[in-house]
């Protein structure tokens, strides 16, 4: 029978193996080896023991380390990681800015008067329109359709008999479409294909030769995305889209490698059957499963309860690949830098010959008033371990309040934009007629005030089809139980009336110019959000700060209401205690409609 010997299984250095193996001997084998000197072969073999240890130990301690998104240092680890805990890492950042584009549109008479012929010559500039940088030749494209046919929301900036100079502003990004085209054997499960370039940003589209469209998904067991319809009804300005459910068979997910090359996978299915061919019953539900006790602890859903194209069709044959690429520390450009663009996609909505009207497709001009910024690398692998880490806590659910306004306001603004949020917690048990969506027999339901912009930016009441799109949106975000009502919230429109003393030694317009423009940044809608109070305290510390102002003599806030203003009227005097004024008990959210003829003020002598 073999003795039992002391062996150490805690070292982990070089001097602690070779330690307990010089123990170790001296030990076991006291009469066959005692020499320990450093010159002697018996002590190499010794120190290259304890060095195929270190190493071993070494590489142990960092396998297990890796699969820990803490401790992770390899990016292609970091990538994986990050992807488990639903955070998609970045190639690049696009910068961005908004774009001034002016053109001239001629006049007609209406009336006794000239007015823009609108209707016969507004352009209109589809969406990834392209332009170019003067400085750097980067391309940026435009991110939404610029439409010149809507006068509501267009800038006139200067007039005369001939025609009408009129500004639209869109929001551009730093990037440019590519193309590329690949090809699948047929029946090949789960395929990928890797594109490899400089900067990826996104997958744009996915078409395949016979004019299917395949979509993006978050994860390939997800097989209903959101679907754009135009929309037809008589709130199309606000809401340009619909947005419904729509099962998507042909689908794919993407992700960014640690090389920054991009990867598409697709589905396995290669079924014959399309997904709403499919009914579930018990028989193919339960198809393959060996019938027993385990099957009260199976997990069904979509994606497993039958393998047929559950995780979306496979592809077969060749698919276009569309994307886009930009972005990077260089596309930050200056101010007036974008002044070149590509008109060749821009048309009349109206049915005018372009060939007879090229003075007017000429007369486009695009600037930009701000610089661009935000274009940057990657993610570097401490961004991507913080990012996913709070990726994995969101889970892309709604669960708190904030979440709730958060996800609202973040709804795509071809759905329509959601200007302003709140949610509470109502136990009215008669709730407004304005609700689009209720489930009052839920007890822990939220309330959801919104109020959406019109096109000159003013506060008004989100339509009905508004209202219809929040709720499907909000209905892939929100978990089973909860139940949201959306509702109207109220705009109380107010004036602000001030006098002030001036400095001797400062013109008096001047000063109460600035005073007047201080006040339109401190009123500035963006800054403003539903139940926020007006202290009173705050403007006029506003107004002091102003160089010149010796004193405020008088701050009046009035109310405003009938006409173009909210039809509700607010008792201000009521409702100012301690030198704050409160919004009502319903959610409301205050607004200077008009800022030029809202806010007055003077000079008087003190």
């Amino acid at each position: 029978m073999s003795e039992d010997k002391n062996i150490s299984y805690l070292n982990k250095s070089f001097s602690d193996f070779k330690a307990n193996l010089v123990n170790y001997t001296k030990t076991y084998f006291p009469n066959t080896y005692n020499d320990f000197s450093e010159a002697t072969p018996g002590n190499l073999f010794l120190e290259m023991s304890s060095y195929v240890g270190d190493v071993m130990s070494f590489y142990l301690d960092t396998q297990v380390q890796e699969n820990f998104l803490l401790y992770a240092k390899e990016k292609e680890n970091l990538y994986a990681l990050s992807y488990v805990m639903g955070y998609r890492p970045k190639a690049s950042y696009a910068s961005n800015t908004t774009l001034d584009i002016y053109q001239q549109i001629p006049t007609v008479l209406s009336g006794s008067s000239l007015v823009p012929d609108f209707y016969n010559y507004g352009l209109i500039i589809p969406a990834n329109t392209s332009l170019t940088s003067n400085s750097t030749g980067l391309k940026f494209l435009t991110t939404q359709q610029v439409d010149f046919t809507d006068s509501g929301s267009a800038d006139i900036t200067y007039y005369n008999n001939s025609y009408f100079l009129v500004k639209k502003s869109v929001k551009v990004i730093s990037a440019e479409i590519k193309s590329t085209s690949v090809s699948f054997a047929p029946n090949q499960k789960f395929a990928t294909t890797n594109i490899i370039d400089d900067n990826i940003l996104q997958i744009l589209n996915v078409t395949g030769s016979d004019g299917n469209i395949w979509y993006e998904v978050p994860y390939l067991a997800q097989s209903s995305i959101f679907q754009k319809v135009t929309n037809t009804g008589s709130d199309a300005n606000q809401v340009p889209y619909l947005v419904q459910l729509q099962r998507a068979p042909r689908r794919f997910v993407s992700r960014i490698l640690s090389d920054n090359t991009l990867q598409l996978e697709f589905g396995a299915g290669i079924s014959n059957k399309t997904d709403n061919q499919i009914i579930p019953t018990p028989g193919n539900i339960q198809s393959g499963i060996v019938p027993g006790i385990s099957l009260l602890t199976n997990n069904y859903n979509e994606a497993s309860s039958f393998f047929t194209q559950e995780y979306g069709l496979a592809p077969s044959g060749s698919l276009t690949v569309k994307y886009l690429v930009g972005g990077g520390v260089t596309s930050n450009i200056p101010v007036n830098d974008l002044t070149i663009i590509d008109t060749s996609t821009a048309y009349f909505k109206n049915g005018t010959p372009i060939t007879g009207s090229t003075y007017v497709l000429q007369s486009i001009v695009p600037t930009n008033p701000n610089p661009s910024t935000g274009g940057r690398g990657g993610d570097t692998s401490e961004e991507i371990r913080q990012n996913a880490l709070y990726s994995y806590s969101t889970q892309l659910r709604a669960v708190t309040k904030d979440d709730y306004i958060v996800r609202a306001l973040s709804m795509p603004s071809d759905y329509g934009n959601i200007a302003k949020a709140y949610v509470s917690q109502d136990f009215n048990k008669n709730p407004q007629q304005t609700v689009s969506y209720t489930q009052d027999y839920n007890p822990l339901s939220l309330d959801l005030y919104v109020l959406a912009y019109n096109s000159n930016k003013n506060l008004t009441t989100a339509s009905t089809t508004l209202k219809q799109n929040l709720v499907t949106y909000l209905s892939q975000y929100r978990m089973v139980t909860d139940a949201i009502n959306i509702r109207d919230a109220f705009y109380i429109n107010i004036g602000v009336n001030f006098d002030i003393a001036i400095l001797s030694g400062y013109s008096n317009k001047d000063v109460l110019t600035n005073c007047i423009v201080t006040l339109k940044d401190y009123f500035d809608i963006d800054k403003w959000q539903v139940n926020q109070p007006i202290i009173l305290s705050d403007i006029q510390s506003k107004l002091l700060q102003v160089k010149g102002v010796q004193s405020v003599i008088k701050l009046e806030v009035v109310n405003k209401q009938g006409g173009n203003y909210s039809q509700y009227g607010y008792d201000i005097a009521g409702a100012t205690k301690k030198g704050n004024i409160y919004p009502s008990l319903d959610p409301a959210i205050f607004e200077v409609r008009y800022p030029n003829t809202d806010i007055q003020g003077r000079v008087v002598v003190s």
